[in-house]
């Protein structure tokens, strides 16, 4: 029975050579396609160039048309061009549904026989959808003429701090205030 069991775990001991593509940018690669990042290294110097690969030890990159690789242990953080437009919507229709609930509040509709009376629900829910849409939108539009950064990596903070309890002897002094 165990000889069975040893002869199907055998294959996983044995180990077979594993391939990798090279990184070198590929003859015809556009590079227009490539994210464009910006590295920036422990003397605070700031590179830019197109994203080829990013792992666990290193960044390698397309720096005027060559490869360049940085070593992660040398980088401080890794910045891609462009951010979300879902923060400016949010925040956008935030406002707007705000402003739509006001204006809803306060409105005064002028019913069929002229006279100016408070407006019914299916205009107070108009006003906030219609607002909210429009704000939102407007917050969309200036959100993507802000051009921000989405950062791919950032170095851990080293600590080397800490708090321990000391053991000895301790003087309090305190000051007091009395008019």
């Amino acid at each position: 029975m165990m000889t069975r069991y040893m002869f199907a775990l055998l294959p996983l001991l044995w180990s077979a050579t594993a391939l990798a593509q090279d990184t070198a940018p590929a003859p015809g690669l556009r590079t227009s396609a490539l994210s464009t990042v910006y590295v920036r290294d422990e003397a605070g110097v700031e590179t830019a160039g197109k994203l080829l690969r990013l792992d666990s030890t290193s960044v390698v990159m397309l720096v005027d048309g060559r490869e360049r690789e940085f070593d992660l242990g040398h980088v401080w953080s890794v910045q891609k061009r462009g951010d979300s437009l879902k923060n400016g919507a949010i925040i956008g229709s935030v406002a707007g549904l705000g402003m739509g609930l006001l204006g809803g509040a306060i409105a005064d509709c002028s019913n069929s026989s002229g006279h100016i009376g408070g407006c019914g629900a299916g205009t107070r829910i108009a006003f906030a959808v219609m607002s909210t849409a429009l704000y939102g939108s407007v917050g969309v539009g200036i959100d993507a003429l802000i051009q921000g950064r989405t950062t791919l990596y950032q170095r851990p903070m080293m600590s080397s701090a800490s708090l321990a309890p000391s053991r000895g002897a301790a003087v309090r002094f305190a000051v007091r205030w009395e008019p």
